[in-house]
């Protein structure tokens, strides 16, 4: 009898075994897996989202520009200086320094000064005195009491005298003139005042002919060997932002100091059609350098140990890419990658946080 209840007994204990086991591995197993999935999911909603600024990659050409100054001077060879032929004395000044002329426009009224007209009165005075000498010898000549010698000499000074009395009523020695601008230009600069005495040859004032005028910029002694002739270059004027850029090329480049301003000049021929004014201050872009390829800006291309980073946005996670770098003009920056697209979104802000496959939302929404 005992025997019997205690069979029953682990008969009854050997069931409650088998069904907690059943129930735990069908029941119990599937409630852990589904707890353990809402978990994995939460932690993933849980995930920071770093919020980040992008820029499509474009492809295109990236140009390093090289910004100077400088001034508007007169081009070489277009400088004419008015001088006198003879001592003079200024009666009018009838132009100013910066104006347009015309040919035969009047720029300065003249007369003799007073040694002048002394040395003309010697002239006329020598030339009457030459020729009374030269009939007083022909007639002696005539009379056989003077020699074929003698009557040469007369001759030959009577003619002298005469060529130089010519010589300076032709130079206008005479009395008061006015010295006609012989080209179309612009007056560069002016030195004749008023009563002052001028010696012969001395420049009255000077003219920019045609208004050739150049831009002369200079440049840093360490870039000077950047820059080279024929090198296109923008010439706008300081400090006037909204000023048409014109389009000039480099004519010349300096191979020494300029002592006033301690940079080298490098002359820029300008378009004879430009409204630049003598002297003005300009700012010049010279391109001394251009790539063409993928260009991104600058900020998104981050350091990383001994090479070069940066990020792209897909499907709302960032996309690291190593890069090699070309072209930095300190705005943009040409990137050589063969897993960089043209129009991929490229982070430039928030970048330096981001870690690969790191989920991002770009300001505006998601790419």
């Amino acid at each position: 009898m005992k025997k019997a209840v205690r069979r029953t007994l682990l008969i009854l204990i050997a069931a409650v075994l088998v069904a907690g086991a059943y129930f735990w591995f069908f029941h119990g197993g599937a409630l852990t897996h589904k707890e353990g999935g809402k978990s994995q999911e939460a932690n993933e909603a849980a995930a920071p989202v770093a919020r980040v600024k992008t820029a499509a990659i474009r492809t295109g050409t990236i140009e390093e520009i090289l910004t100077v100054y400088g001034e508007v001077v007169p081009a070489p060879g277009s400088l004419q200086s008015v001088s006198v032929p003879f001592e003079s004395r200024v009666r009018r000044v009838m132009v100013n320094l910066g104006q347009d002329v015309t040919q035969a426009e009047p720029l300065v009224e003249i007369e003799p000064s007073p040694d002048t007209y002394l040395k003309l009165r010697q002239a006329q005075n020598l030339y009457e005195t030459t020729r009374q000498a030269l009939r007083h010898v022909q007639d002696r000549f005539d009379l056989k009491l003077a020699t074929n010698d003698q009557l040469l000499q007369a001759k030959q000074a009577a003619q002298q005298a005469d060529l130089d009395l010519q010589s300076m009523k032709q130079r206008g020695i005479g009395g008061p003139q006015e010295i006609p601008a012989d080209v179309e230009g612009l007056v560069s600069s002016v030195s004749a005042q008023v009563g002052a005495i001028v010696p012969a040859g001395n420049p009255l004032l000077q003219l920019v002919k045609q208004r050739r005028l150049e831009a002369r910029l200079g440049v840093e002694s360490e870039n000077i060997e950047r820059v080279r002739t024929g090198m296109p270059v923008f010439i706008s004027f300081v400090n006037v932002p909204a000023s048409p850029a014109l389009s000039g090329t480099v004519r010349n480049v300096s191979h020494s100091v300029n002592p006033a301003s301690r940079v080298v000049d490098v002359f820029v021929s300008l378009p004879q059609s430009s409204k630049l004014l003598l002297g003005q201050s300009v700012l010049g872009k010279i391109t001394v350098s251009s790539v063409q390829g993928l260009v991104v800006p600058r900020a998104a291309v981050l350091p990383e140990e001994e090479k070069f980073v940066l990020f792209t946005v897909e499907n709302g996670r960032a996309v690291k890419h190593t890069v090699k770098l070309g072209l930095d003009n300190g705005t943009e920056i040409n990137v050589i990658a063969p897993d960089l697209r043209d129009g991929t979104p490229v982070v430039v802000l928030g970048n330096y946080e981001l870690k690969d496959k790191m989920p991002v939302a770009p300001e505006g929404g998601a790419p």
